[in-house]
């Protein structure tokens, strides 16, 4: 199967500094528009990281989770096989401890974290994903859009345990790559459903998902060609505000 990918990072309306990052195979962008069609002979991994952390360290945080990432990936440490995701726990530790060793040594990068979400497509058809964060993963299969990640956050936690979550502020996350925690929760597995030709995949940073809910999501997704769907969504969550930086990668599966 062939992968029709557009990425673009936006800073967005109010912030000055774009904190985000994506990765697609081994390309890291920020503040750009990256499109390429992928025909890989083996797996293909697809990241986008939201940094945090105040002043530059967030920037830095993005940066270095995924440059790690990719390190692992040229160094063969991705799971061989879709039936071996668990690895991604361990190796997202791995990460989690180096970003915070450079933190320790870094003053302008103290308690410097990120979310991360990130997928593999395998040569067989499956798809594993991962994820430490509120950054997700969604599907959009017969024109039925469908999140592949549960939000680590205290809301979405309070929420599913019958709590009231409009009664916390904000999204705090739970779960992050470095950010002084002492260990991050990793969520990884198997997507349900080989991947098929006509599946849409979209990853993104909560710069979208705090903005536009997921029915314009769908709308914007439908019918366009991935480019021009990638930049509505820009548009869309610049439209609603723009408050935080805003990352998406569109990928469209061709047989």
């Amino acid at each position: 199967m062939k992968y029709k990918i557009c990425a673009i990072s936006d800073v967005g309306c109010v912030r000055r500094n774009n904190e985000d990052m994506f990765l697609v195979n081994h390309h890291r962008g920020r503040d750009e528009e990256y499109r390429i069609l992928q025909d890989p002979a083996g797996p293909l991994l697809v990241a986008v990281a939201d940094g945090m952390g105040g002043h530059s360290s967030g920037e830095i945080a993005s940066e270095r989770t995924l440059a790690l990432l990719d390190e692992h990936q040229l160094q063969g440490d991705l799971p061989v096989r879709p039936d071996d995701h668990a690895a991604f726990v361990p190796l997202l530790e791995t990460i989690h401890h180096a970003i915070q060793d450079e933190a320790a040594v870094l003053p302008e990068a103290f308690n410097m974290g990120a979310t991360l979400v990130g997928c593999v497509f395998y040569p067989e058809g499956n798809l594993v994903r991962f994820h430490a964060g509120d950054s997700r993963l969604y599907r959009l299969r017969d024109g039925v859009l469908e999140r592949l990640t549960v939000d680590h956050t205290v809301r979405e936690e309070l929420s599913r345990a019958g709590g009231d979550p409009e009664r916390v502020g904000g999204h705090l996350v739970t779960s992050c790559i470095g950010g002084g925690m002492a260990r991050p929760r990793v969520d990884t597995g198997i997507v349900g459903g080989d991947v098929a030709p006509g599946d849409r995949f979209l990853l993104c940073s909560d710069g979208l998902t705090d903005m536009v809910d997921d029915g314009p999501i769908t709308e914007r997704l439908l019918g366009d060609d991935g480019p021009v769907a990638a930049r509505s969504l820009i548009d869309a969550a610049r439209e609603a505000g723009g408050s935080d930086n805003v990352t998406v990668v569109v990928i469209d599966v061709e047989a």
